[in-house]
């Protein structure tokens, strides 16, 4: 199917360079280059879909997407922009923007994005649909009729014997309430405006099968055969029912989405500068460290800084796995390994001691099949799963962590659908007092919690095991009951070797520079002392620039061995467009990429330019040193 797509603004050659790419997946393209010319296309036809620059020529595009919301609802609004805010997001968000991107577009994102957002439109219409098929079947259902006296009934119609599966001679002279209603399910609605009439009420009929379905019932009293009777009109409101629930699964659902969105809007506008600040307090005390003795007195202190500094990242890191899934480097690994290890870490001593009483058993198969996995996620993962079957028990119990080896030869349907193939089965079990029904369907929503806010973590526990287990193409299956619950998780089996890291020690000799000219750009005046302070301590020389338009401007009189670049930088060129400016000055040249928050997207931009070095900020003096070492090496020397 073909959408319609209007695409406003003013930079006539980006328009250009945009048209084909939306007509190669169907897309019927319209431009507009100001808000005056918007504003006339949408007088002239209706739009899936409409992409905005924030500035143009004459008013914002904040302006373009209220009068869209207002008078187009239909229409779905991405805004573009080389330029965002904390501000700017706060009022799209408002204005009911879908999504940013920035700019230049990285193609695959752009068109991922516009189909989320129609789709998005999409599901809101199918409620608006809905909500509208509701109150038709309310009107349009057809009504059982009895007449009753002191709830002895005396006639009954053709609907009304259909809808109960009786004939009418059945149900005369028989108490409506004992045959037809069952009395204790009776609940008032809100009163009618007519008031001659009593009700409606909400009950469950009664079939003379014994099967039972929601019914609505209005009564009034009338003169018949001379005597004052009942007349009671009454509903089958299964479809209602049904509708109803259609309707709520599809606010659901929206609900969902939109709360995915907006967090992962948030996520990706504010994890660059979180962490940017917390690369201060982590590098700083370790640097400190190393500089005073073993015997400094406040050498605990500055530990417990750094480390708390870690802490935060990783909550940082949870959110950006949770709502538009963290760039993460797969490897293969044992799943045995990473249970051993967790056994053997800070964490789990952490809970041992919190949790005394509770015991710790391991079933782990013996030629337990590899995955292709982020290990630091799934330690991660396992970490979560055991803290929350602790948190369950709270006092004395027993935890299972159990590996195996499973293949389904057909789809398997438990919690979702485990479709067929070779698994490694990683499972957490707890004899604790399991998980209720309602529960049970948001356990995986980010933020939902039952625990004490502040006491027991963030909320995003679960969500994280969900989100890194579907990143690595698997499936997650829960059972629970008043005797305890089930973690299954289901990650693909991988025949090839374990990945061996090199060790990691202290920064070795090999490792450290001879004076090589390091060339540093970020936006930030924090990071660039950081780096600079870091690159001295291992023997380079540190060149910095504030701005890509800077780094390029020194590249063209220096001689540089190595850029280390900051994917995002506002205002200016983003890294990847830095370091392409660069390559015309200085080919061959090697960079490292280092950021706070990078999209898939852009990585897979910087991989095509060459770069193979990507450092997640905040980063450790030993993740430098190994990232210079390896590229370093490998770059021609200066002549």
């Amino acid at each position: 199917m073909e959408h319609a797509v209007l695409l406003v603004d003013d930079a006539i050659p980006f328009c250009r360079s945009l048209q084909p790419l939306l007509q190669a997946e169907r897309y019927q393209v319209d431009f507009a280059h100001s808000g005056a010319e918007a504003l006339d296309r949408l007088r002239q036809r209706a739009y899936a879909a409409a992409l905005v620059d924030i500035n143009l020529p004459d008013m914002a595009g904040t302006e373009i997407a209220s009068h869209l919301g207002t008078h187009h609802p239909d229409t779905a609004v991405i805004i573009l922009t080389g330029n965002a805010t904390v501000d700017n997001a706060v009022e799209s968000l408002r204005q009911g923007v879908y999504d940013f991107i920035r700019k230049p577009c990285a193609p695959e994102s752009l068109l991922r994005t516009l189909g989320h957002a129609i789709q998005h439109k999409q599901l809101q219409q199918d409620l608006r649909r809905s909500e509208k098929r509701f109150r038709q079947l309310a009107q349009a259902t057809w009504e059982g009729i009895i007449i009753y006296d002191r709830g002895t009934l005396l006639q009954a119609n053709t609907q009304l014997c259909r809808m109960f599966g009786y004939r009418e001679e059945e149900l005369v002279g028989r108490q409506v309430f004992s045959v037809l209603l069952d009395r204790a399910s009776i609940r008032t609605m809100d009163p009618g405006s007519d008031p001659e009439t009593i009700g409606p009420f909400e009950a469950r009929g009664i079939r003379k099968d014994g099967s039972t379905f929601p019914v609505e019932i209005r009564v009034k009293h009338i003169d018949h055969q001379g005597r004052q009777v009942q007349v009671a009109a009454i509903r089958d409101v299964t479809a209602n029912e049904i509708a109803l629930q259609q309707k709520m699964a599809l606010m659901e659902k929206l609900a969902d989405a939109q709360r995915m969105e907006s967090l992962g809007l948030m996520a990706s506008s504010v994890a660059h500068d979180l962490n940017n600040i917390l690369s201060g307090i982590i590098t700083y005390p370790e640097l400190m460290l190393m500089d005073l003795g073993r015997d400094f007195r406040h050498r605990e202190e500055l530990i417990m800084i750094r480390e708390a500094g870690k802490r935060a990242a990783a909550v940082v890191n949870d959110l950006l796995t949770v709502a538009r899934g963290a760039t993460c480097k797969k490897e293969v690994h044992n799943l045995n390994t990473l249970v051993t290890a967790y056994l053997k870490s800070v964490e789990y001593r952490e809970i041992a001691q919190r949790y005394p009483e509770i015991k710790v058993a391991t079933y782990l198969e013996g030629k337990l099949l590899n995955i292709s996995c982020s290990a630091m996620h799934l330690a991660k993962s396992i970490m979560n799963l055991v803290n929350n079957a602790a948190e369950a028990i709270q006092t004395s119990g027993q935890i299972t962590i159990a590996t195996k080896n499973v293949c389904f030869s057909l789809p398997y349907q438990g919690y979702e659908t485990i479709e067929p193939g070779e698994y490694v089965l990683l499972s957490v079990e707890d004899n604790g007092p399991g998980i209720s029904e309602q529960d049970i369907r948001q356990i995986f929503s980010p933020f939902y919690s039952k625990k004490v806010m502040g006491r027991s973590g963030t909320g995003l526990g679960l969500a994280v095991v969900w989100n890194t287990v579907h990143d690595h193409g698997g499936f997650v299956d829960v059972v629970t009951s008043s005797r305890g619950s089930l973690f299954s998780l289901y990650f693909p089996a991988d025949r090839q070797g374990v990945f061996r890291p090199p060790p990691q020690a202290a920064v070795s000799s090999q490792q450290r520079g001879r004076g090589e000219r390091i060339l540093v750009v970020d936006d930030q005046k924090s990071q660039r002392e950081i780096a600079r302070r870091l690159l001295t301590r291992l023997g380079y020389e540190p060149l910095t620039a504030a701005s890509g338009e800077e780094a390029v401007a020194i590249v063209r009189r220096t001689e540089v061995d190595l850029v280390l670049l900051d994917m995002i930088m506002d205002p200016g060129m983003n890294g990847c467009d830095t370091y392409r400016r660069i390559l015309e000055h200085a080919p061959g040249l090697k960079a490292i990429i280092t950021s706070g928050y990078s999209s898939a997207e852009d990585i897979n931009r910087a991989l095509e330019l060459g770069i193979s070095q990507f450092i997640r900020k905040p980063y450790s003096l030993q993740e430098l040193a190994q990232a210079l070492s390896l590229e370093i090496r490998s770059a021609p020397s200066r002549t």
